[in-house]
C-alpha cells in the first residue's frame, strides 16, 4: 500500500511565496509613447503595449485564482485526512 504524505506547512508556505511573486509583478507598459506623433508605428506599439498590459493582467488574475484554488484544494486534502485519521483512533 502506498501513501501519499503531504506536508501542508510547506505547500502553505510556497502559495504564500507564489501569491507574493504573482503581486509583484508590474504589468504596467508605457501605451502613450511618442504623443503628437503621426507615425502609424509609434500608434501600432501603443496599441500592442496597452494589449500587453491586458494580457499581463489577465495572467496574474489566473495566476491568483490557481493559487487559492490549489489553497481551497489543500484545505480539503487536510480535512479529509483529519477524518480519516479520527476514524482510525476510534477504532
Amino acid at each position: 500500500m502506498s501513501e501519499i504524505k503531504i506536508l501542508y506547512a510547506d505547500v502553505e508556505q510556497e502559495l504564500a511565496k507564489l501569491q507574493n511573486s504573482i503581486q509583484a509583478l508590474d504589468p504596467s507598459m508605457p501605451t502613450a509613447v511618442g504623443a503628437n506623433n503621426v507615425l502609424e508605428v509609434v500608434d501600432r506599439m501603443n496599441q500592442l503595449n496597452q494589449q500587453m498590459n491586458q494580457m499581463v493582467e489577465a495572467y496574474q488574475a489566473l495566476l491568483l485564482k490557481n493559487e487559492q484554488d490549489t489553497l481551497q484544494a489543500l484545505e480539503t486534502m487536510k480535512e479529509a485526512d483529519q477524518q480519516v485519521s479520527s476514524q482510525i483512533m476510534t477504532k
